[in-house]
């Protein structure tokens, strides 16, 4: 029984995973469909937009809202934006970064 309910638990886990990385790909796209290629984003501008999105998700905790999940899937696909700038632009430099 120890096992099986094991099992059940790692596909839990993997299930969720899979939606998670499903949703922060899609709001992935949203994004570039929204403001473009943003590849040329400094740092700075970066952490701004990144922590405009963190307040937001502070805001939804701090109100009891009920849009907490999709204010982290927009965290993640930030910061997932961000690693891929970072990438992009070590990549044209350096091959082996990413």
């Amino acid at each position: 029984m120890n096992a099986q309910h094991d099992k059940f638990r790692k596909d839990r886990i993997e299930v969720a995973r899979a939606v998670v990385m499903e949703d922060i790909l899609a709001e992935r796209e949203f994004q570039d469909g929204k403001w473009g290629d943003q590849v040329k984003n400094s740092n700075e501008v970066w952490n701004v937009i990144a922590t405009e999105e963190v307040g937001e998700a502070a805001r939804e905790i701090y109100d009891n809202g009920d849009n907490l999940y999709h204010e982290v899937i927009q965290c993640a696909a930030v910061y997932m934006a961000w690693a891929e700038a970072l990438c992009r632009s070590e990549v044209q430099t350096n091959e082996e970064y990413c």
